[in-house]
């Protein structure tokens, strides 16, 4: 007889066992996913110009002297306007012969070389950048590729903009929980997502930016916007519902 009452118990304390299982499951289901996005915007400070000193000649050598002392003499201009040496980097240096097809003889025919320099220019003073690319053009520059802009310091843009994304997801989490009845509870998982959107002003090609259009030394400065940069920062978080 006791034996009979030991296993009944045992299986009384089984099935009681089993059934909080059962409800912490369900417990444990009972979710809610949200996003957040948060956006702060920044005034660009810096920018990066790439340009180039292109020339082209009969002559190999020649040609490439020529190149070199166009891109000194442009490179001597941006340092005495105040761009430190350690701002200024070659991008790309390439010497080729240029070639066209003769249809009537069905030949290759060589002709001039072509010579390529391209520099990286940081500006860290965007009221400078006007005055850096009109010192290059008239320097010997003659192809400007690209102009970006962007922000030196994003860390507490980061910050402001994960404090408003997290706001933002708890509040629809808030919403979201008292519509069904329920009450938010812990957060259970969050990811991040960043995203860190600079202007950037449309590339040239080098028939915007050749020389025929060095400036004179009477010309008016070219005009320059640096303009703004937003620091985006998007969560998705799941909340547990009591």
């Amino acid at each position: 007889m006791k034996k009979i009452i030991s296993l009944i118990a045992s299986m009384t304390a089984i099935c009681a066992l089993s059934s909080c299982t059962i409800q912490q499951d369900n417990y444990s289901k009972r979710t809610v996913s949200v996003s957040g996005t948060g956006s702060v915007t920044l005034e660009a400070d810096t920018a990066t110009i790439i340009l180039s000193v292109i020339t082209k000649g009969a002559d190999v050598a020649k040609t490439s002297e020529d190149n070199a002392k166009k891109m000194t003499a442009v490179q001597e201009a941006i340092t005495n306007a105040g761009i430190s040496k350690d701002c200024i980097s070659t991008q790309n240096f390439s010497v080729y012969q240029e070639t066209r097809y003769d249809q009537k003889t069905g030949r290759t025919i060589p002709e001039d070389y072509r010579v390529t320099n391209q520099i990286k220019i940081l500006v860290k003073k965007i009221d400078k950048v006007s005055e850096v690319i009109d010192l290059a053009l008239k320097s010997g520059a003659n192809q400007l590729s690209s102009l970006n802009y962007g922000v030196t310091d994003t860390e507490l843009a980061k910050k402001q903009a994960r404090s408003l994304a997290i706001s933002q997801a708890h509040e629809s989490a808030n919403l979201l929980a008292g519509a069904s009845g329920s009450k938010l509870g812990k957060v259970l998982s969050i990811s991040e997502h960043a995203d860190y959107s600079y202007p950037k002003m449309r590339k040239f090609n080098a028939a915007m930016a050749t020389a025929d259009l060095a400036l004179e030394e009477s010309a008016v400065s070219t005009p320059i916007s640096g303009g703004s940069s937003t620091v985006t920062v998007s969560i998705d978080a799941v909340y547990q519902l009591r």
